[in-house]
C-alpha cells in the first residue's frame, strides 16, 4: 500500500492533485486544516491536508480474467448456419460504443465469451439423459455430453468436487487478503504513529510563540510611551488594540496608564474589566450635541462641510427626512454644489420626495438672501461642493460662504472608513472654517474607530451625529456617548448599539 500527504487550498484541488498521482483506485485516511505561510513568510493561508492512500498491488486484468473463462469452458463447436448458433453480439453496440476492433467470429476469445455469457439451458429427464428445447439445439455440431446426462451420480459428483475446488480457492483468498490486511492496518498504525510524533513535534514551537510574545511584550514596555509602567499582558494588549484602532500612541498612552493606576491590582489581568473601564474612560472624555434637530425659538441653519465621498448628500438627505417626516417640522434645502450637476439632482430628487423646497446659491450673497427667505421654517439644511482639503481655491470658496457667518452651524463630515493620517490633514486643513461639530459617517463600512476619537479630542468639537449605512432616513441617529465610547473601546458596531438599548 502506497501512503501519501497532498496539500491544497481545498479539497477540490487535493482531490484533482490525489487523482492525478495515485489513480481513481485511491482512498482517502484523513484530513487536517493547516496554515501556511504566505509570499515572503508574510500572511498566513488556510491549507488542507489530505491523506490519501492506494493498493499498488496488481489486480488481475479483464483480460486476463477473460483468457482463463476462455481455458475453462469446453471447446466450442462451429457456427455454421445448420449448427442453430445465432451470435447476438454481430450488429450490436457495447456501452462505450461500436468496438474498433472486434474479435473474429472464430476468435477463441470470442466463442468463450459466448458460451460463459449465453450457457445452454439443460433440461432434465426420469432417465438421466439431457434434453434441450428445440430453440436452442446444438445441431450436429454439438459439444460433449455434460457430466448431468450420467445420471444424478454423476451430477452429485461433479457438483462435489466443484464445492472442494471452491472452498480451496476461497481459503487461498481469505490467507493472501488476511495478510493483506493486516500489512495495510500496521502502515497505517506507522502512520497514526508519525502524525501523532509530529504533533508532539509542535510542542517546542508553541513554547517559541510564548517566547517571542513575552519579548514583543517587553520591546513594547521599553520603547514606547508606556516605557516604565509595569503593565500586565492584559493591558498591553489593550493599548496595542488601541494603538491598531487609530488611536494615536501618546493618547492611548495616557488611557491605559489611567487605567493602570485607577483599576484594582486583582482587576489589571482581565482583559474584560480592561475594556469596560476604558470604555468608561471613553465616555467621559466624549463631548455630544444635544439630541435635537430643530429649535422652537429660532430656526436653525445648518452646513455640512467636508471632502469629496464623505456622504455629505445622503446625510443632508437623512437629515432632511428626519425632521420633515418624523417631527413634522418645516423644512428648506440650499445647495451650493453647482460643479456636480448629479448632486443637484440627487437633492432635487430628495426634495420631491419629501416635498420640501430646494434652492440653489451661486455665491455668498445669494445663500443670504435664500437664507433670509426662508427664515419662517424651522430647518435650514445647506449642502456643500466636495472638496480635497488641499484644493486651495475649494477651500477659499468655503471661507467666502461661511467665513463671517455667525448664524450658520459648521458640521465637519468626516469619514469613518478615511486612515488615520488623511483624517489628521482633513481636520487641520478645514480648522479656518472653525467647525462647530464633528458628524462621522459610514461607521457601517469599518471596524476601527480609534482615529476618529484622536481627532475629536484634538479638534476639541462636539459630535452632532452619526451615519450607520445607506438608507433614508433610518441610518441616521444623534451621537450618544454610549455608542461613541463603545465603539471606541473595541466593540462592533451591532454592540454598540445593542449597549444602548
Amino acid at each position: 500500500m502506497k501512503i501519501k500527504k497532498f496539500e491544497a487550498p481545498s479539497m477540490k484541488e487535493a482531490l484533482e492533485k490525489i487523482k492525478e498521482e495515485m489513480g481513481p483506485d485511491a482512498f482517502i485516511l484523513g484530513t487536517k486544516s493547516i496554515k501556511k505561510k504566505g509570499p515572503l513568510g508574510f500572511g498566513d493561508r488556510n491549507f488542507l491536508q489530505v491523506t490519501a492512500a492506494v493498493d499498488v498491488s496488481d489486480p488481475n486484468s479483464l483480460a486476463s480474467a477473460a483468457a482463463a473463462a476462455n481455458a475453462a469452458a469446453p471447446a466450442p463447436g462451429g457456427n455454421a448456419p445448420g449448427g442453430g448458433r445465432i451470435d447476438i453480439r454481430q450488429g450490436s453496440e457495447s456501452a462505450f460504443g461500436k468496438d474498433k476492433s472486434p474479435a473474429s467470429e472464430n476468435s477463441p476469445l470470442s466463442e468463450g465469451l459466448a458460451d460463459a455469457a449465453f450457457p445452454k439451458i439443460p433440461t432434465y429427464t426420469a432417465g438421466g439423459t439431457t434434453v434441450l428445447p428445440d430453440d436452442l439445439s446444438l445441431g450436429a455440431d454439438s459439444p460433449p455430453a455434460s457430466p448431468f446426462s450420467q445420471g444424478f451420480e454423476a451430477i452429485y459428483g461433479d457438483a462435489l468436487r466443484k464445492a472442494k475446488a471452491s472452498e480451496s480457492g476461497q481459503k487461498s483468498r481469505e490467507g493472501k487478503d488476511g495478510r493483506s490486511l493486516r500489512e495495510e492496518v500496521a502502515e497505517v498504525r506507522e502512520m497514526l504513529a508519525g502524525l501523532s510524533e509530529k504533533e508532539t513535534d509542535l510542542t517546542p514551537l508553541h513554547r517559541e510563540m510564548q517566547d517571542l510574545k513575552g519579548l514583543l511584550y517587553s520591546v513594547i514596555r521599553n520603547q514606547s510611551p508606556i516605557a516604565g509602567l509595569k503593565l500586565s499582558p492584559a493591558m498591553i494588549t489593550q493599548y496595542q488594540r488601541m494603538k491598531d484602532s487609530g488611536v494615536e500612541d501618546n493618547i492611548a498612552a495616557k488611557l491605559i496608564k489611567m487605567a493602570h493606576d485607577k483599576m484594582k491590582p486583582d482587576h489589571r489581568d482581565n482583559s474584560k474589566r480592561i475594556q469596560a473601564f476604558l470604555r468608561s474612560l471613553f465616555a467621559g472624555l466624549i463631548d455630544v450635541a444635544d439630541p435635537k434637530l430643530v429649535d422652537p425659538a429660532r430656526p436653525r441653519v445648518m452646513a455640512l462641510v467636508g471632502p469629496t465621498g464623505v456622504g455629505k448628500t445622503t446625510t443632508l438627505a437623512k437629515l432632511a427626512a428626519y425632521a420633515h417626516l418624523q417631527a413634522g417640522s418645516e423644512v428648506v434645502l440650499i445647495t451650493l454644489d453647482t460643479y456636480r450637476i448629479a448632486a443637484v439632482e440627487q437633492l432635487k430628487t430628495y426634495a420631491k420626495i419629501m416635498e420640501i423646497p430646494v434652492q440653489v446659491a451661486l455665491n455668498s450673497s445669494e445663500l443670504r438672501h435664500a437664507i433670509q427667505f426662508h427664515q419662517d421654517k424651522a430647518l435650514i439644511l445647506i449642502d456643500t461642493a466636495g472638496h480635497s482639503q488641499r484644493d486651495e481655491i475649494g477651500m477659499d470658496n468655503l471661507m467666502q460662504f461661511f467665513g463671517n457667518q455667525e448664524d450658520i452651524e459648521v458640521h465637519l463630515v468626516l469619514s469613518a472608513t478615511t486612515k488615520s493620517a488623511d483624517l489628521n490633514d482633513i481636520v487641520t486643513r478645514f480648522a479656518p472654517l472653525q467647525p462647530d461639530y464633528l458628524l462621522f459617517t459610514k461607521l457601517d463600512e469599518t471596524s476601527q474607530y480609534g482615529s476618529l476619537f484622536t481627532q475629536m479630542i484634538k479638534a476639541s468639537r462636539p459630535v452632532s451625529f452619526v451615519t450607520t449605512g445607506q438608507n433614508v432616513p433610518e441610518d441616521f441617529e444623534f451621537a450618544g456617548k454610549d455608542l461613541l465610547a463603545s465603539l471606541f473601546s473595541g466593540y462592533t458596531l451591532a454592540q454598540a448599539k445593542g449597549s444602548q438599548n
